[in-house]
């Protein structure tokens, strides 16, 4: 119902962004029917309108999810951000944030090689939300990660978890947000993604470092073509050399968030069960 909920969010969005596109065509515009043909082809075609939607869809979910989760039935109070953040807390975040880019970016690559015919829609998307502008930036490194993050490891799965134990509730909520991004590409790599920040979510207790781990997963993906060389060959070598290493972080990041106790695991699974009882 969460997840229903979120497509129409996206559906009132895009009334409420086309209600503005008409104030401002029967407000500014003398010739409506003219200036309506010209603005409607005009933001068809405009990575900007795209992104506006996108934008008003997240702040909304982002209320709404964010009600939901301060609401969670098995979030710890008071809770021990000191502990949350730990050394290697943080250290799994940069790792499995920058590293999992790197990695996935690589691979993104080889397979766009091979199968380019797969990846137009994702370039399109892609090109949508690197256009470099204002909006663009703000909704890729900042409002869509921490809308995402409470709608799918805030709201569905403090849901999941509280009827299922919690690898399966990880799972349904990393297909959930693999589904949420309507392509097959982006939905395949955001599935993992939502399994990792799953664990981040189960290691830490909050999802403040799920967060921050999925700005730097952006980011890195953001800014990683402005300090590429620009030399093809030079670039393609630099790519294999961060592509090792990214996945040296990756794999110790995922090493770190897999090895719960299976003590610790099963007494927070009871702790649950014996809440949904009550």
């Amino acid at each position: 119902m969460i997840f229903a909920g979120i497509i129409l969010m996206q559906m009132l969005a895009y009334m409420v962004c086309t209600v503005v596109l008409m104030a401002d065509i029967m407000l500014f515009h003398s010739d409506n029917a003219k200036a309506w043909e010209e603005l409607t082809r005009a933001n068809a075609q405009n990575p900007a309108f795209a992104v506006t939607i996108s934008l008003v869809s997240a702040v909304l979910s982002m209320i709404w999810c964010g009600i939901l989760y301060k609401k969670s039935s098995w979030r710890e109070r008071p809770f021990n951000y000191k502990r949350a953040f730990s050394g290697k807390n943080i250290l799994a975040m940069i790792s499995g944030g920058i590293g999992g880019c790197m990695v996935i970016s690589i691979v993104l690559t080889v397979f766009c090689m091979i199968f380019p015919d797969l990846f137009s829609s994702y370039n399109s998307t892609m090109e949508n939300l690197t256009t470099g502008s204002t909006l663009a930036a703000l909704y890729l490194l900042i409002v869509g990660p921490v809308s995402e993050e409470l709608i799918f490891r805030g709201a569905i799965l403090d849901r999941f978890y509280l009827a299922f134990p919690y690898w399966i509730a990880n799972i349904c909520q990393a297909a959930l947000f693999g589904i949420y991004h309507m392509n097959l590409i982006q939905g395949l790599y955001a599935f993992l993604l939502g399994l990792f920040l799953g664990g981040i979510r189960k290691k830490t207790g909050s999802i403040i470092p799920c967060m921050l781990t999925h700005i730097l997963f952006n980011a890195t993906s953001y800014f990683q073509d402005y300090f590429l060389p620009q030399d093809t060959r030079m670039r393609n070598y630099v790519i294999c050399l961060l592509g090792v290493a990214g996945i040296a972080f990756l794999v110790w990041s995922i090493r770190y968030l897999a090895d719960f106790s299976k003590a610790e695991s099963k007494q927070n699974d009871s702790e649950i069960q014996n809440s949904k009882k009550e």
